[in-house]
């Protein structure tokens, strides 16, 4: 891998601490996460839909975690091969062969962490892909 495509080590100085507490809310749950790029990299577990059974690959830009855990991010990353009937799509701050795509979460709750918040929004997108 080039410079640019190598994963930063996860507690890097040069993160963010919301960026750094994303990773760590992550990790805290069983998920690994990585930096590339300018995205936070990690896998959810599918429990429904046509991807259920299968881990599959995500993001979030990291300007969009600077809010976090107080504001959600509104864009998730894919890959292209993860496909949904309907969805505004772009390229902005994705990996190769990556889009991102707009996804309101919401009400923010309150009553429970908001990694258990943002996983939870997560699959519930990942349910709505098509094969």
């Amino acid at each position: 891998l080039g410079q640019a495509e190598q994963p930063r080590r996860l507690m890097s100085p040069e993160l963010s601490a919301p960026v750094a507490a994303f990773i760590a809310d992550l990790n805290d749950q069983g998920i690994q996460a990585s930096v590339q790029g300018s995205a936070v990299v990690y896998s959810v577990y599918a429990v429904a839909g046509s991807l259920a059974g299968t881990e599959v690959p995500t993001a979030v830009s990291m300007s969009e975690l600077a809010g976090w855990p107080a504001v959600p991010p509104h864009w998730l990353h894919f890959p292209s091969t993860v496909r949904f009937a309907a969805t505004n799509t772009d390229t902005n701050e994705c990996l190769d062969g990556w889009l991102r795509h707009s996804r309101d979460i919401g009400a923010w709750s309150t009553d429970r962490p908001p990694m258990v918040n943002w996983l939870a929004h997560v699959r519930g997108v990942v349910k709505e892909a098509i094969a």
